[in-house]
């Protein structure tokens, strides 16, 4: 069953005074953390505050509870709230409630459900539901990022909600892609690394010299999804601070 959704839309005059107006070109889901972890901060206590005027520079399209999604601003408006033009001027906003009285893992499932309802609207593929943090650098979505439900277990919650073949490009996306850290000061450093990706994950991994430094590069994955997933298992391993995948 789809998470109930109910609008409470601010008004036209109201949008303009914390959006950068209409003409959302709609490639992008950002998925967001309220972080805001006081007990009532639910999805309608969060659309109030953009309802009755927030005080403060931000805007977003959707709050999204255990119990329920409250949409505050179609989706043609420019939210402020990704940290990049990129992100606002083309991108739906989601915001994901942590209030302390709710349930973290039923708002995660209402939120999958939220993104493949969008994406089905929208007609936006499963590789451009991204992270806050993708735009900005902010580490946002802060609990998905440090592991309460991972970035890949989210992807796949989405995915199970589609239910058409067509939304889940990762399946079909035979692309090849590497995983590249960032360098290390030194060779000892990328052995270490290199020593786990082969041994402890069973990868096909290599060192490349950068200069002075180091990286550690690892063999191809198919499909964007499966390397966003190995980037983020180096992350999570805390074997490197920087993985980007990159075209093989």
């Amino acid at each position: 069953m789809m998470v109930a959704t109910r609008q409470k839309l601010l008004t036209d005059s109201q949008a303009n005074k914390v959006t950068y107006g209409k003409g959302n070109a709609k490639k992008y889901i950002v998925v967001h953390e309220t972080d805001n972890t006081r007990s009532g901060a639910d999805a309608d206590a969060h659309a109030r505050l953009q309802y009755n005027g927030n005080s403060r520079s931000a805007s977003w399209h959707y709050t999204v509870d255990d119990k329920e999604a409250v949409q505050s601003f179609e989706h043609t408006w420019k939210c402020w709230a990704a940290g990049s033009n990129t992100g606002n001027n083309e991108g739906i906003q989601i915001e994901v409630c942590v209030n302390s009285d709710g349930n973290y893992q039923k708002a995660m499932q209402n939120a999958a459900e939220l993104v493949a309802k969008v994406m089905k609207e929208e007609n936006i593929p499963i590789t451009n539901v991204v992270q806050h943090n993708h735009f900005s650098g902010k580490n946002c979505p802060r609990n998905m990022r440090e592991g309460k439900i991972s970035w890949t277990q989210f992807l796949v919650m989405v995915a199970n909600c589609t239910g058409n073949a067509e939304q889940q490009k990762p399946v079909t996306d035979n692309n090849k892609y590497r995983v590249m850290t960032g360098t290390y000061s030194t060779l000892q450093a990328a052995e270490n690394v290199l020593d786990v990706l082969k041994h402890r994950f069973g990868w096909v991994a290599y060192i490349e010299q950068d200069g002075t430094k180091w990286r550690v590069k690892t063999g191809t994955f198919i499909g964007m999804a499966a390397a966003q997933a190995g980037a983020n298992k180096i992350k999570t391993a805390k074997l490197a601070q920087v993985a980007n995948t990159v075209a093989a």
